[in-house]
C-alpha cells in the first residue's frame, strides 16, 4: 500500500473515516442544498433566483411600509408646510422553524464497508437518503392549508387575504393582503382570470414594478394551459415530430406544476416579494457521529433552521377553484 494512502483497511479506521467524511459533507453546501431543493419547484425557484439569505438572531425581522406620508402638498409663498408626525412603518417578525433527522450507520454496515473508500461512499449515500427524505417533508409542509408554528410557512396561507403572517393580521390590515381571484372553468375563463390576476399584481407599487416571474400550479391546470396554447404551436420540418412545447410561459413567467400543489389553485410569485431565510449555523448541518452505550450503531443529526419570509404580500397572488 502506498505511503500516501489516507485510510487503511479494517474496522479500526471507522472513526477517522466518519470524521473525515462528515467534514467533507459539511463543506459541500451546494451538494446538500441541491439534493434537498432540486425537485421542489417553489423552493428551487427561490434558490435559482438567489433569494436565499443566511443570517442569525432570535427571529427574522422584515421591515414594511404600509402608509403614505401625508405632509406633501402643493404650496405657495408663505403657506405653512405640514410638520405632523408620520407613521406608516412597521416591522414584521418571522419565527425560525427547525427540521431535523438522523443518519444512522449500523455496526455490521461499518464493518462490512471498512475498506478504503467504501465507508465514505456509505456515509454519502446515507446522507443523501436523509436529505431526500427532508425534501419530501419540506415539500409536503410547504403545501399545507393551515399554519403550524413548528413548520415552514405554507404558500397557501402566505398568499391569501385572511391569515396572520409574520405577526401581522391581514384581515385587519388590507395592505397585507395578497391578490386572490376566485376562478372556475379553465376552458371558459382560465386565461382571462390569469390576465386579471397578473394585472392586479402589476399595479401594486410605483413605476417599474416587475410582473410575476414564476407560476406554480397543479399538473391538471398546467396541461389545460398547454392545451390552450396549441393553436400557437409552430411545426418545423425536422426529422422528428414534436407536438408539444419545451416549456410553458405566461407574460414572461415560467409555469411549472408541483405534485403537492393544492387542487384547483394557481400561484403567481415574484422573487422580490418573498425569500428563504436560512440560519447560518443550521444549513443542513451534519453533527458528529456518536455511539450510544447500548447499541451497535453510530448516529449523527442533520439539522436545518429557516423560514419562508414574505416581504410584500400584495405582489403575490393566486387563482382558486380552477376546474377543467
Amino acid at each position: 500500500m502506498s505511503s500516501s494512502t489516507l485510510f487503511t483497511y479494517g474496522p479500526a479506521n471507522v472513526d477517522s473515516l466518519l470524521a473525515t467524511t462528515r467534514s467533507v459533507l459539511q463543506k459541500s453546501k451546494d451538494y446538500l442544498n441541491d439534493q434537498v431543493f432540486t425537485a421542489i419547484p417553489a423552493l428551487n425557484y427561490l434558490i435559482k433566483k438567489d433569494q436565499v439569505k443566511r443570517s442569525g438572531g432570535a427571529s427574522i425581522l422584515v421591515p414594511l411600509l404600509y402608509g403614505k406620508n401625508s405632509t406633501f402638498k402643493a404650496y405657495s409663498k408663505d403657506d405653512v408646510i405640514d410638520t405632523a408626525g408620520q407613521e406608516g412603518l412597521t416591522m414584521a417578525q418571522a419565527k425560525w422553524v427547525n427540521y431535523g433527522g438522523t443518519i444512522t450507520i449500523f455496526g455490521d454496515e461499518m464493518r462490512q464497508n471498512a475498506g478504503e473508500g467504501k465507508l465514505e461512499d456509505l456515509v454519502k449515500a446515507k446522507t443523501m437518503q436523509a436529505v431526500l427524505s427532508a425534501r419530501d417533508s419540506l415539500s409536503i409542509d410547504l403545501w399545507q392549508t393551515a399554519i403550524n408554528s413548528k413548520k415552514i410557512l405554507p404558500l397557501d396561507n402566505a398568499i391569501d387575504t385572511l391569515s396572520t403572517v409574520q405577526d401581522v393580521a391581514s384581515s385587519t390590515n388590507t395592505w397585507w393582503q395578497s391578490q386572490v381571484v376566485a376562478s372556475g372553468s379553465f376552458a371558459a375563463r382560465g386565461l382571462s382570470d390569469m390576465r386579471n390576476l397578473r394585472n392586479l399584481i402589476s399595479k401594486q407599487g410605483q413605476s417599474a414594478v416587475p410582473l410575476p416571474d414564476k407560476i406554480i400550479t397543479t399538473q391538471l391546470i398546467t396541461e389545460l394551459y398547454e392545451q390552450s396554447q396549441v393553436p400557437a404551436l409552430r411545426y418545423g420540418t425536422g426529422e422528428k415530430a414534436d407536438a408539444s412545447f419545451k416549456g410553458l410561459m405566461f407574460s414572461g413567467a415560467e409555469m411549472e406544476f408541483d405534485p403537492n400543489c393544492i387542487t384547483g389553485n394557481l400561484y403567481m410569485l415574484c422573487k422580490d416579494a418573498m425569500g428563504l431565510e436560512v440560519h447560518k449555523m443550521a444549513e443542513w448541518t451534519v453533527g458528529e457521529f456518536k455511539e450510544p452505550v447500548d447499541q451497535d450503531v453510530k448516529t449523527a443529526k442533520l439539522i436545518w433552521m429557516g423560514q419562508l419570509t414574505i416581504k410584500n404580500r400584495r405582489r403575490l397572488g393566486k387563482l382558486t377553484g380552477v376546474t377543467a
